[in-house]
This record gives C-alpha cells, structure tokens and sequence, in this order.
C-alpha cells in the first residue's frame, strides 16, 4: 500500500512537472509606452505605401535575412491596441468558447478607432453579432481560415485587409514599425501560456502588438489575463498554422492577416 501512494506521488510530481515544462512561468517584461495609432497617422506614414515597398523588395540571401532579423530584434514597440477576452464576462459557453477570430478583430477595430474597449456586457453583444451574422449568411459558426475572416472583416467592418504568407518575425516587425497589429492563427496545444485550460484551444486566433528583444507581445483573447501577453518569438512562430477544414486541425500553412485603416 506504501509503495502505491509512494508511486502516485510520484505520478503527481511527474505530471505538474511537465505542465510547468510546457506551460512555462508568465513572461515580464519592462514595456515600452503604448503608442496609439493617431501617432502614425501624424507623423505622415503612408502604410499602404510602405506595404507595396515592402512586397516589391527582393528576397535576401539567408545570411543577410539572419542578419536583418536579428538587428529589426534589437528595437521594440507596442503598440496601443485594447484588450477583451472572447468571453468578456467570464461566461465560457458557446459561442464565446469559439470566439476568439471576433474578439481579435475587435480589438483591431478599437485600436484603430482610437477608442476604449465597452464594458464587457457590451463586448458580450457585439460578439454575440458578429457571430449571428454568421449563421445567417454562412449557416453556422465555425473555425475560420484567414480567407474567410479576411472576406467577413471586409463586409461587416468595412476594412481592407491583406494577407501575409509564410509569415517571420521579420515580416511581423515591419507591419507593427508601420502601426498595424497583426492578427494570427495558432495551434493553441502548442502555445505556452499557463492560462489555458487544460492543453489549450485546439484551434486559436489572436493579436500580435509590439516586439521587445526575442519576445512578442500580443493581446490573447483565450484568457482574462491576455492583455500584454508576451511569447518568446520561438514559440511563437512554431505554434502559428491554419485551420486545415479538411483535417480539422490546424495543421495549415503560416499566415498572418493585417486590417488596413
């Protein structure tokens, strides 16, 4: 009998040990100010501009992309995009369960109205819409590719949007120099955020904000603790991936959608 409760112990230990391993401790770091988007706009960015440069110059050689990658690191910005949960009144039930692309491009939204984010009842309602009309025009709710969250940003919102393939943390950077939060696609299984419930969503969308050193901040709508949520960039980028609707994983390629204001 001794020797079973010294085995579960064990079994106990084993286990917490390797949730720390993959969950690991909450990131801190020492931010830097947030900058609203009104700053970009007044010291005369032209993002659309910037963005077709961008497109138009050559791919490097891989030494010379390493290189840029690690001197791009070297800065940081954060930039002022509001938070909410996809459950912004902590009720975890459907629809909120899956509403992680609506409260990300919420807080895109918000960011670039230069506007707080509603009191969470409000935030429940607005979400609440953004997945009715859902249901009335595609007849359900479901895991949305980039394409499809791009074509219903541009008809509810109004925005135009654009894809990013094969994202990098280079490509990342450029975006947010330029303002413009980015909003990904995730294998949440593979994400360390110790907030997650149980091994974490199976698929997940959320918000890339700012980049300090080898980490990037992001607003992650699957806690309530996502606001400033900050991933080392490694992690990042190995748990980034598609819905695969054929699949039913996320088992798809790296992309990254921006909103255009």
């Amino acid at each position: 009998m001794k020797k079973i409760i010294i085995l579960g112990i064990l079994v106990i230990g084993l286990g917490a040990y390797l949730y720390q391993q993959k969950n690991g401790d909450t990131i801190v770091l020492d931010l830097p100010p947030v900058q609203e988007y009104r700053e970009f706009i007044d010291n005369n960015i032209d993002v659309e501009q910037e963005v077709e440069i961008i497109e138009e110059e050559p791919v490097p050689p891989e030494e010379e992309m390493i290189e840029k990658e690690e001197t791009l690191m070297a800065n940081s910005i954060n930039l002022a995009v509001p938070f909410t949960s996809q459950a912004p009144t902590t009720n975890w039930q459907q629809p909120f369960q899956d509403a992680c692309e609506e409260a990300s491009v919420l807080m895109v939204d918000y960011y670039y109205k230069n506007q707080v984010m509603p009191e969470p009842k409000e935030v429940e309602v607005i979400l609440f819409e953004m997945v009715d009309w859902q249901i009335d025009n595609w007849g359900d709710h479901h895991n949305l590719t980039m394409s499809e969250l791009a074509d219903f940003i541009t008809t509810t919102f109004g925005y135009q949007t654009e894809l990013i393939p094969d994202l990098t943390p280079a490509k990342v950077i450029r975006y947010l120099d330029l303002g413009q939060p980015i909003i990904i696609p995730a294998n949440g299984h593979l994400l360390d955020n110790s907030n997650f419930s149980g091994d974490g969503p199976e698929y997940h969308m959320l918000v890339i904000k700012g980049y300090q050193d080898n980490y990037f901040v992001t607003n992650d709508p699957g806690t309530r603790k996502g606001a400033n949520f900050i991933y080392t960039s490694e992690n990042l980028f190995a748990s980034i991936a598609e819905w695969n609707q054929k699949e039913s994983l996320a088992t798809g390629p790296q992309i990254g959608l921006v909103i255009i204001k």
